[in-house]
């Protein structure tokens, strides 16, 4: 482990963001025990903690000021394509037809240019070795929206990394994969489904990569991974990073992460000025989201059951994502789960004087109802989204996480979309914007404070908005 600062931290409450859990969410592959990280470099603001409750962190060891780099431009450790994706390039990630086949092992790439990186991780990979077994997609699962057998390719390249690298395999043995956990949810018979089995019996790959080294490689990418994309959603890939990845969880992130599309380099900028020996945060989940989805779907995807302060306050810090208005007082009070951390909660009534109860039975059946009515709306008819947020508004707090995806959206589309651009409205759809960009700006600054990337978007939108209506 030379080189490597691991530093015990003691967590105070308030900001501990894993709950304890039934002793097998940080139980660790036998591999794990001797844990190791690529040292920071000379002059990091970061060093590597540990802690009990949630195992290896990054600690700020200085003050860092908002919009601080933190990590600049790490590369990542593996990238490959996401799971049940689309067919895509496996050199740039974009969208492939088929129509250019690898010269040598016949999977499609969407030109010549990424089949002559040499470079290129499909080149320094999986090709030669997908074209000694002379296996590839076939034409009708190159027009599947979900084709599963692009779900190999990243474990595949992290286990020939670890193969290939010893100086490497020390740092994909020093990250978490869950492998209990996995298995007792069934996401390992998924996996073994999914990768393992193609690999090793479909590709007659079973002499060359073993059942348990494969298992690992996707824990690793289900536990570590970031999404990496554009702007216009045209690549889709997942990227691990040594440091980055590293990183705590918690529902208001105190960094602002992204990745470059082209080089997949990540840079962590400070989204608030972080205390030295705090914790360096970033989310797992989507903002927008209410705590009984967002804990959902960070139990489901990353092994963990939150419970940061926003987790753990019923008004989610006064930003009423999840509250409801109370039918006993006509709406003039909120809703709101008496206990946030139990999914199984009562919600009762903030007004003093009220005190109404409701079950949860009562409160999933009717969120469930509204988010499915929310996914059938046509998101292009702009006057359909306005009165599903008219109609609901007497039932959701305005905040409300259904309703203020939808306000989001077209806070963006007024403005952008074709016969809605922002010197093309009239002055009400301008006034509209603006009172969007208000209120989408009231969340952010409790949510994503400082320098976030949604933070900044919504302050864009008003600075234009703002300029169109003076002028």
């Amino acid at each position: 482990m030379s080189g490597l600062i691991i530093t015990p931290v003691p967590l105070p409450p308030s900001i501990g963001t894993a709950c304890p859990s039934d002793g097998l969410l940080y139980e660790s592959s036998p591999q794990t025990a001797e844990l190791t990280a690529a040292e920071p470099t000379v002059g990091s603001s970061y060093k590597i903690g540990q802690s009990p409750e949630i195992g290896r962190l990054l600690i700020a060891t200085r003050d860092i000021c908002a919009d601080e780099v933190i990590i600049d431009g790490e590369e990542a450790l593996a990238v490959g394509p996401k799971q049940a994706t689309h067919p895509v390039c496996l050199t740039c990630y974009r969208r492939v037809d088929g129509s250019y086949l690898c010269p040598r092992c016949q999977w499609p790439l969407c030109s010549e240019t990424c089949w002559q990186s040499e470079d290129g991780p499909h080149q320094r990979y999986e090709c030669e070795l997908l074209a000694s077994k002379h296996v590839h997609p076939t034409m009708e699962e190159l027009k599947q929206d979900d084709c599963r057998l692009y779900d190999c390719i990243a474990p595949l390249r992290i286990v020939l990394d670890g193969q290939r690298n010893p100086e490497r395999s020390r740092l994909w043995l020093g990250l978490e994969d869950h492998r209990m956990y996995r298995k007792k949810i069934g996401i390992w018979q998924i996996d073994k489904h999914t990768v393992v089995d193609p690999v090793r019996v479909k590709w007659q790959l079973g002499d060359r990569f073993g059942d348990d080294e494969l298992q690992r490689a996707c824990g690793i990418l289900e536990v570590n991974a970031f999404e990496v994309c554009d702007e216009d959603k045209s690549i889709s890939a997942r990227a691990v990073y040594s440091h980055a990845c590293l990183m705590a969880h918690d529902c208001v992130p105190n960094t602002a992460c992204t990745v470059n599309p082209a080089t997949q380099k990540m840079t962590v900028r400070a989204a608030v000025d972080i205390s030295a020996g705090q914790m360096i945060t970033t989310s797992y989940t989507f903002t927008l989201d209410g705590t009984l989805r967002r804990r959902a779907h960070l139990k489901e995807t990353k092994f963990f059951d939150c419970c940061c302060p926003r987790c753990s306050d019923p008004t989610e810090l006064g930003s009423h994502l999840s509250s409801l208005a109370c039918p006993r007082c006509s709406g003039r009070n909120y809703t709101v789960p008496e206990d946030p951390l139990n999914p199984e909660s009562y919600w009762k009534c903030q007004g003093e004087q009220c005190g109404n109860r409701i079950g949860p039975s009562q409160v999933n059946q009717l969120l469930t109802c509204l988010q499915r009515k929310a996914d059938e709306l046509n998101y292009d008819d702009t006057r359909g989204l306005e009165i599903f947020i008219e109609t609901w508004s007497s039932i959701l707090h305005p905040n409300h996480s259904i309703l203020i995806g939808i306000k989001y959206y077209l806070c963006h589309f007024y403005g952008n979309a074709p016969g809605y651009q922002l010197r093309e409205m009239p002055l009400h759809l301008l006034a509209r914007k603006m009172k969007l960009c208000e209120e989408l700006l009231g969340v952010a600054l409790i949510l994503e404070p400082g320098a976030s990337n949604f933070h900044c978007n919504i302050d864009k939108s008003i600075s234009y908005s703002y300029c169109t209506i003076t002028i």
